[in-house]
């Protein structure tokens, strides 16, 4: 077994949101929102190296850097790694105008419960992945979760800081954080 997958483990779904559920209730929300997305944060490096390790398997090679593949190769081995992981159905794109990468999820594992709080866990962990790919951070702002019911899928903004604050005032009208 390879040191990255020795980094992963299989928990169950209803295990995860059981989970999830109880922080988000314990209390303080905010604290709460904030515990979520660092632990989903926490779990980015691993799922890089998983990630890094099923491309050089998946290219029969020793070892394959997702920095070198073009944006089409590395959006198909993306949306193909998290659909497997169980993620959902992963689109990647981007609006070149907007400077920022997409990342829809239909069937978002962290997205069902009504009146939930957004994927917290997802925006951290997208956040740690997407920065290791880019190689600097990367800040994650989802504007759309199913489980608001005026959609079938989790959108999430990607860009760096500047562009993502931004982002966030034209979105809450306001000004970020």
């Amino acid at each position: 077994m390879t040191e990255s997958m020795t980094q992963m483990v299989g928990v169950a779904l209803p295990t995860l949101r059981e989970l999830r559920g109880a922080v988000l209730t314990s209390g303080d929300s905010e604290a709460a929102v904030y515990a979520l997305r660092e632990a989903g944060y926490a779990g980015g490096d691993a799922v890089h190296a998983a990630f890094e390790t099923w491309l050089a398997e998946a290219s029969n090679a020793e070892r394959v850097d997702a920095g070198d593949l073009s944006l089409a190769e590395f959006g198909e081995s993306t949306t193909t790694f998290f659909r497997d992981a169980g993620w959902g159905t992963v689109t990647f794109s981007q609006d070149e105008a907007e400077g920022v990468a997409i990342v829809d999820i239909e069937d978002c594992w962290e997205g069902p419960v009504a009146g939930d709080a957004g994927c917290q866990i997802t925006t951290g962990l997208l956040a740690s992945f997407f920065g290791r790919i880019a190689g600097y951070p990367v800040a994650v702002l989802e504007t759309e979760c199913c489980s608001s019911g005026a959609s079938s899928r989790c959108r999430f903004l990607l860009g760096n800081d500047e562009v993502m604050a931004a982002k966030w005032e034209e979105l809450s009208g306001g000004s970020p954080g």
